[in-house]
């Protein structure tokens, strides 16, 4: 993983085979920002996707061993109960030219990985939402 930054704006290359979001976790914890918007292409494997079931309050998960193409990353970076989180939702694309998305639990990248970080100093803390059976943001 390499990275440059100008201003606001962080570039980040994850090569074939790292982790994406350890990757992400290691920019942020080098460069300190504490609030990000974050978007991305390239190509992964070994990726873990879900969907949440508001209802069930919670999330049916999927396993993809295979390559896709990473089609559109878009997320964010907040503290989730004071930890660092990264808030990914993915969109891949099939060798049939289908696709298939949802919140990115895990990722490993296949060639490479081109991401955007917008990075802010707003520090945005989730907590638990018991209504929801999910973690929200909150603003003060």
């Amino acid at each position: 993983m390499k990275y440059v930054k100008e201003g606001n704006l962080i570039f980040v290359v994850i090569d074939k085979g790292e982790d994406l979001f350890e990757s992400l976790y290691e920019v942020q914890k080098q460069d300190g920002f504490l609030g990000a918007q974050v978007s991305a292409i390239g190509a992964l494997k070994n990726v873990e996707i879900g969907f949440f079931h508001c209802s069930e309050k919670s999330y049916d998960r999927t396993f993809i061993e295979n390559e896709k193409e990473l089609l559109a990353l878009n997320g964010n970076f907040t503290f989730n109960e004071g930890k660092p989180f990264f808030h990914l939702h993915t969109i891949l694309g099939n060798e049939d030219f289908s696709t298939s998305g949802g919140h990115l639990f895990s990722a490993e990248v296949a060639v490479t990985c081109e991401v955007y970080l917008q990075v802010h100093n707003m520090r945005i803390e989730r907590r638990p939402n018991a209504d929801i059976g999910l973690n929200l943001c909150e603003l003060c």
